[in-house]
């Protein structure tokens, strides 16, 4: 008679670390690039993906979260907890 393996319980654990560190990689690879992109604009005054300026888009959410008020602290908070969560 053949023995069939036991069902593993944690089989969704471990998607659930995987793709959480699959987008926490990608976070970061995304956070690189911007980075990136800001440097290069200001050092050489190019943009690095055309049709985009990194600085310009950065100053608008920077001030969008600040004339949100309130809204606007809360999302920041929000996004740097994302941001910084390791």
């Amino acid at each position: 008679m053949l023995q069939s393996k036991p069902q593993n319980p944690y089989i969704m654990d471990n998607v659930f670390k995987f793709m959480g560190g699959f987008f926490s990689s990608l976070t970061q690879l995304l956070i690189g690039f911007a980075a990136l992109a800001v440097v290069t604009e200001v050092v050489f005054g190019a943009e690095m993906f055309p049709g985009m300026t990194v600085v310009d888009n950065l100053t608008s959410l920077i001030t969008t979260l600040g004339n949100g008020g309130f809204v606007g602290l809360v999302a920041l908070l929000i996004l740097w907890n994302i941001l910084t969560k390791k």
